[in-house]
C-alpha cells in the first residue's frame, strides 16, 4: 500500500477481516464538527453487532501505531462505539499493548486484536509483513544501522546529527550522514528516541535493546585457526595478540563471548575466540611467545571478520581489546541458557550506566 488512501479503498470495498470476523463499511451520519473518522465499520459475532470508528495509518511504526490508537479513542468515546486502528502490518508487541489499552488493531497482514470488553476477544499475530516499505528504513536495528541505535545506549543525548554521526566514528564505526538521519527517523517513530530543536535523546533502554536482540545477526566469519599460545614474560596472551596485530596493521578484538566476564560473573573459557580481519599474518617471536597449531588444548581462536560491528566501541581493558558491552550482550542473549543468563547481568549494566549518563546530564 502506497498511501493511506490506497489502505482506505481496501477497508472500503469490504475486504478488512479478522477471522472469524469480518469488517463491513457502514454510512455513519456524524453532525458533530469535531469528529473526522477515516472510517465506520461493523461486524457480527454470535447473532451480535459491534460497530468500529477506524483510524487508517500508512506507517505501522509505534509512534503511528500509539497515535493512530489515540484519534481512534477520542473517535469511539464520542461516538459510544469502539476504537480501531488500521495500519499496513503491526507486530505482536503492538497487538499486546492495544489490548492492554482495550483498542482493537487489524493489519493487512492477518495479524490483529479485536476486543470488545466482556463481550469479543479475537488475536492473531506471526503473519509476515507483506508490506515492508511501510517503514521508513527496513533494518535500522542490524547491519551498519545498528550503529545509530547503538551509539544511544553509549551516550543518552546528543545536540545533533552530525553530533552523533561523529561519536559513531570515534567509536570506530563507518557510516554516512544520510544513513544516521533515515535512522533517527525510524528510531523516533518507533518512540525509542526523542527528537527536538534542542537536542536528541534516548526514551526507553529497555526497549530499544529488545529491538537490536530481535534483529541481530551473528557475525559471519571467512576462515578461523586455533593454537596453542605460549608467553615467557608476563604479558597477558591479549597483549601479545594485540602487539602481533598492531605490527602487521590488522583490527582484532576478543568476541562478545569471550568478552562476558569483563562485564558479568562467571567461569573463564579455556579458549579466547577473537575477531580479526587477518588470521595468517600474525607473528610473535618478537614477542617471546610460541604458537602450537597441533596442540590438543588450544587457547586461541581466531576468526577472520571484516564487520565494523565486531570491532565498534571496543575497549581496551587489562591488555585485551574486549568488544563493546552490546556486542557482548547481543551475542550471548542470542546464544544457549547459559549465554541468556549472563546476558542479563550485562543488559542490567548496559541500562545502568544509561540512567547515571542521564543523571550527570540532568535529564
Amino acid at each position: 500500500m502506497e498511501a493511506e488512501k490506497d489502505i482506505l479503498e481496501y477497508v472500503q470495498s469490504g475486504q478488512l477481516e479478522l477471522p472469524p470476523l469480518k469488517f463491513m463499511p457502514i454510512a455513519e451520519s456524524i453532525e458533530r464538527s469535531d469528529i473526522e473518522p477515516d472510517v465506520m465499520l461493523q461486524t457480527n459475532w454470535q447473532g451480535r453487532t459491534f460497530t468500529f470508528v477506524g483510524e487508517v495509518k500508512r506507517y505501522g511504526s509505534d509512534k503511528s501505531v500509539s497515535q493512530a490508537a489515540e484519534q481512534a479513542r477520542y473517535y469511539a468515546e464520542r461516538l459510544q462505539v469502539n476504537p480501531l486502528v488500521i495500519v499496513p502490518w503491526l507486530s505482536n508487541e503492538q497487538l499486546m499493548s492495544l489490548e492492554q489499552r482495550s483498542i482493537s488493531g487489524v493489519d493487512l497482514c492477518g495479524n490483529g486484536v479485536v476486543v470488545v470488553p466482556g463481550e469479543v476477544l479475537v488475536f492473531r499475530t506471526g503473519q509476515p509483513n507483506k508490506f515492508p516499505t511501510s517503514r521508513l528504513i527496513r533494518r535500522v536495528y542490524e547491519g551498519t544501522s545498528s550503529l545509530v541505535a547503538r551509539v544511544f545506549l553509549l551516550r543518552p543525548q546528543y545536540n545533533s546529527v552530525s553530533e552523533i554521526l561523529a561519536e559513531i566514528t570515534a567509536r570506530g564505526g563507518s557510516i554516512t550522514l544520510p544513513t544516521v538521519s533515515k535512522a533517527l527517523k525510524q528510531l523516533e517513530e518507533d518512540v525509542i528516541i526523542e527528537k527536538s530543536s534542542k537536542r536528541i535523546r534516548i526514551l526507553q533502554a529497555d526497549k530499544l535493546l529488545d529491538r537490536l536482540k530481535s534483529n541481530y545477526e551473528p557475525p559471519r566469519p571467512r576462515g578461523f585457526v586455533r593454537y596453542k599460545l605460549t608467553t615467557k614474560n608476563n604479558a597477558s596472551i591479549g597483549e601479545i595478540l594485540l602487539d602481533a596485530a598492531k605490527e602487521v596493521g590488522v583490527r582484532i578484538v576478543l568476541s562478545g563471548e569471550s568478552s562476558a566476564n569483563f562485564y558479568a560473573t562467571l567461569a573463564k573459557e579455556p579458549i579466547d575466540t577473537f575477531y580479526c580481519t587477518e588470521t595468517t599474518s600474525l607473528q610473535f617471536e618478537k614477542w617471546n611467545a610460541e604458537m602450537d597449531i597441533f596442540s590438543r588444548f588450544p587457547n586461541v581462536e581466531l576468526k577472520k571478520c571484516d564487520s565494523d560491528i565486531v570491532y565498534f566501541d571496543m575497549r581496551n581493558m587489562k591488555g585485551y581489546n574486549v568488544a563493546s558491552p552490546i556486542q557482548s550482550y547481543l551475542e550471548l542473549a542470542t546464544s544457549d541458557k547459559r549465554g541468556q543468563e549472563v546476558a542479563e547481568q550485562i543488559r542490567k549494566k548496559i541500562i545502568q550506566d544509561v540512567k547515571d549518563l542521564q543523571g550527570k546530564s540532568g535529564e
